[in-house]
């Protein structure tokens, strides 16, 4: 391009200011346009090829009028003449604003390998990769980006921004850099703390937010919240003396009242908590989710010190006496009755939840959860069956529902209630665990097996119970016994004082033959099931056989009398006490 056509795309450019910030180094050779806008150093695409300039031109024309797709086609055509650098960052830059990431990261890569020493380009690729949802792509060039100049702020921000959710310890470390590097920043500081709260270390958040505090120490929401941060790292009286300088400020403010009066709570000193609360809580004027915010702290409390029952419970009745169609007064002196063993208390106030609030399972699960407590199924069962109706998607409701069914012997509705509970959790280990032994009773095997064999692979706590309950299965079966036998061991070693695990040990060595090994185990479970109540009758049915297997018939037929008073109806029994023999 000669002199002229220069000058005049100089002209050009400088009545499109805002092209310049498009525009980057050129890597090729030649004597490149070095122009500063806005404080930055941007240089013009370097071609001595007049059509590869007159294509660029028109395509940052198109893309000013917020025409990406001409501009491409512009840009493609500017490349046909000229390989330079600033037409594949425009390129890349166009490619992603209709939503071509692919080809946008590819253009921006060709950029960066022809210019790798300019960041604007290397910015750019990072957007692409980032808005492409490329996360570790897009950091490593910000960390390039770093490399070749440290003092880059915005470079340092954006990978800790990156990092946060996916590695945050990274990302702390690189705000800390920041904060070393360039001094205190609010949103840094305000980011360092998110991060040290998410990962428990309230210290550190604290003296984060205490930095925060020091560039605008006259805001008030940032002073509560440093104060709460304090309350989380155990720091009371540091919390109290910013609750203090609060109330100068702000004395009328009741919520500085109900968090200095949390505080107290926390620390155990409840005649103070309650000189802060009692006044709250005598006002009328006061919203009601003020007053439930307070009795939240004490229920939250209660776990720790269940001498807060009664006071609990008389806060939440204050609120119920004075907002008595509110449903959430109810589901906690519900939840408070339950944690008291008080089946009737606790019904009746989820009951008056249900009929105020019927949209919310809650309410229905406190009520079933009541009758549960007093074993009667039938009633749980026809209060999960009304709560379902109204919200048939609620996964606790489902298999609650399907539990009742299995404990009143209806094992078809079990299975239907516990297979739509698994629809919506399929990863729930109560649910997958309680359908494998439905699909048990029901001898459909091999889709109980399949979730014995998911349920033992769990992570759960209880996983012990699904190792016993499908020893017990491949034993009854006279299946893979060697297998039952390791379940059953893994499950002893978990509870080796539980009486039906026990139980399972000593069928299971009876299947194997091993009669003595059997005894032993039988008796325990039985001396072990004596101590909590009275045995089933399938230990005592268990220990008979045995017996009998010993040939000491005498003692096998006492047994299976024995089951037979607690289980008068089994027919198996009858049938063995009559002939005296398996």
């Amino acid at each position: 391009m000669g002199r002229s056509t220069r000058s005049l795309f100089l002209g050009i450019l400088f009545l499109l200011p805002g092209v310049l910030l498009w525009c980057g180094c050129s890597g090729s050779s030649g004597v490149a346009a070095d122009v500063r806008h806005s404080g930055s150093a941007v240089a013009l695409v370097d071609t001595t090829d007049p059509r590869a300039m007159k294509h660029f031109i028109d395509g940052i024309t198109f893309e000013l009028g917020q025409d990406p797709a001409k501009a491409i086609l512009e840009f493609q055509d500017a490349l046909r003449y000229s390989r330079d650098p600033a037409i594949y960052f425009a390129l890349s830059r166009n490619y992603s604003f209709i939503g071509k990431h692919a080809l946008g990261i590819e253009a921006g890569r060709e950029a960066v390998r022809l210019a790798p020493g300019n960041l604007e380009y290397r910015k750019s690729l990072a957007d692409v990769y980032f808005t492409a949802f490329q996360l570790d792509s897009a950091a490593q060039q910000y960390e390039e980006i770093i490399r070749q100049d440290s003092s880059d702020a915005s470079a340092w921000y954006s990978l800790g921004r990156i990092y946060e959710t996916r590695k945050p310890l990274k990302a702390l470390g690189i705000y800390e850099q920041i904060l070393t590097r360039f001094g205190p920043d609010w949103n840094v500081l305000l980011q360092v703390g998110e991060l040290y709260n998410k990962q428990g270390q309230y210290d550190k958040a604290a003296a984060a937010l205490l930095q925060m505090k020091e560039i605008d120490p006259s805001n008030q929401p940032l002073q509560r919240r440093l104060a709460q941060t304090y309350v989380q790292a155990v720091q009371y009286e540091e919390a109290l003396k910013i609750y203090a300088s609060l109330r100068e400020l702000d004395p009328a403010n009741l919520e500085y009242l109900a968090d200095v009066g949390g505080i107290y709570l926390l620390m155990k000193d409840y005649p103070k908590a309650a000189g802060y609360f009692d006044p709250i809580l005598k006002r009328d004027t006061v919203a009601i989710e003020v007053k439930l915010r307070i009795g939240q702290l004490y229920y939250d409390q209660v776990e720790k010190d269940s001498s807060l029952v009664p006071l609990t419970r008389s806060i939440f009745e204050r609120i119920r006496v004075s907002y008595p169609k509110d449903w959430r007064p109810y589901w906690f002196l519900g939840a408070l009755a339950a944690m008291s063993h008080d089946d009737s208390a606790s019904a009746k106030n989820f009951s008056r939840m249900t009929e105020l609030a019927g949209w919310n399972p809650d309410g229905w699960v406190g009520l079933a959860l009541s009758y549960f407590g007093k074993n009667n199924f039938s009633e749980a069962a026809r209060v999960l069956e009304s709560g379902q109706k109204q919200v048939p998607n609620d996964f606790r409701l489902n298999y609650f529902l399907g539990v009742a069914y299995n404990r009143l012997g209806q094992a078809n509705e079990a299975a239907r209630s516990l297979e739509a509970a698994l629809k919506i959790n399929p990863k729930d280990f109560e649910a997958v665990a309680e359908l494998a032994m439905v699909y048990d009773a029901l001898k459909r095997y091999e889709e109980s097996d399949s979730l014995y064999e998911i349920a033992i692979v769990m992570d759960h706590s209880q996983r012990h119970l699904a190792l016993n309950n499908f020893a017990y299965s491949l034993s009854e079966r006279g299946e893979q016994l060697d297998r039952a036998n390791r379940m059953v061991d893994t499950a002893l070693q978990a509870q080796p004082e539980n009486d039906s695990y026990l139980d399972t040990k000593g069928w299971v060595c009876f299947k194997l033959g091993n009669y003595q090994e059997a005894e032993k185990y039988i008796l325990k479970a039985i001396a072990k099931s004596k101590e909590k109540g009275d045995p089933s009758a399938t230990v005592y049915e268990h220990l008979g056989d045995i017996y009998y297997k010993m040939n000491d018939r005498q003692r096998a037929l006492e047994n299976w009398k024995a089951a037979l008073k607690i289980a008068p109806d089994n027919a198996t029994l009858q049938e063995k006490v009559s002939r005296g023999s398996l």
